[in-house]
């Protein structure tokens, strides 16, 4: 009987405590023309509707400058010991210039601020090594570690860029925010960039991207698609602890399997 049922048990409590809620999910595949994507984003952003092109069916095309935010719905997300937030973006680059200032971002006002994407600047390295341009960059002010601009990783550049979507992903929580870059978005992580810290006391109330900060950027536009902003449950220290529990039986029952199949053979 516990044969039968240990695979069900795992899955039951793997799955339950970590499930997602979706807040935001958009694959831009739902509108006719830009009019129709701005009922969703603010038709004062310089965002447009590309029909033709994206990762995977439509996308929406921003030359950088004034900024587009969701108005689709409301919401108010603040990361807690049972809740982490999880915002993914797909953003296509052309790879024409490294003189880009586009990204896509979280905020409530400036603080707490949220941005990754493309970024020109002369950026601080790891160890304090002499600030170089990066491309691939974040920036987390009002919470954590309070980084204005940091490169995701200071290598993924040095041998330079190349066109194709790239897909990030932040993970916010109680003690940190993760940001991760998936070049090619194959599902391998290119980078990573972790900042340490306390939360905003501020929730996120704002999903927005084109230019940062409404920057202009004068080596050009991107694509952005498949934007998702999720709550995910965090488990509860019984259930990992119930589940290691449940492994160790598993592992011992495959042992003692083993061991009475070689005294046969024997």
């Amino acid at each position: 009987m516990i044969k039968k049922f240990l695979p069900v048990l795992i899955l039951t409590l793997a799955a339950g405590p970590a499930s997602a809620a979706i807040v935001v999910s958009e694959d831009f595949e739902g509108y006719a023309n830009t009019a129709a994507m701005q009922a969703n984003w603010g038709a004062t952003g310089l965002g447009t509707l590309a029909t033709a092109f994206g990762n995977g069916g439509q996308s929406a095309a921003h030359p950088g400058g004034a900024i587009n935010i969701w108005q689709g719905s409301t919401f108010s997300l603040t990361p807690t010991a049972t809740q982490n937030i999880v915002l993914t973006a797909d953003l296509y680059d052309d790879a024409t210039s490294q003189n880009e200032r586009l990204t896509v971002g979280l905020r409530n006002g400036a603080n707490p601020l949220f941005e990754m994407g493309h970024w020109n600047q002369a950026l601080p390295q790891p160890g304090g090594g002499i600030p170089k341009v990066e491309h691939y960059a974040t920036r987390v002010l009002g919470m954590y570690g309070n980084e204005s601009w940091m490169p995701i990783d200071a290598t993924l550049n040095d041998t330079g860029i190349s066109a194709g979507w790239n897909r990030y992903e932040a993970t916010f929580t109680l003690t940190n925010v993760t940001v991760t870059i998936d070049l090619g978005a194959n599902g391998t992580i290119d980078g990573t960039f972790v900042s340490t810290g306390a939360p905003s006391a501020n929730a996120f109330t704002d999903l927005r991207f084109g230019g940062a900060s409404g920057v202009s950027s004068a080596g050009g536009g991107f694509n952005v698609d498949n934007i998702t902003l999720r709550t995910v449950a965090v488990p509860e220290p019984s259930s990992l602890a119930a589940l290691a529990a449940l492994g160790v039986m598993g592992l011992a029952r495959r042992r003692r399997k083993t061991n009475a199949s070689a005294s046969t053979q024997a």
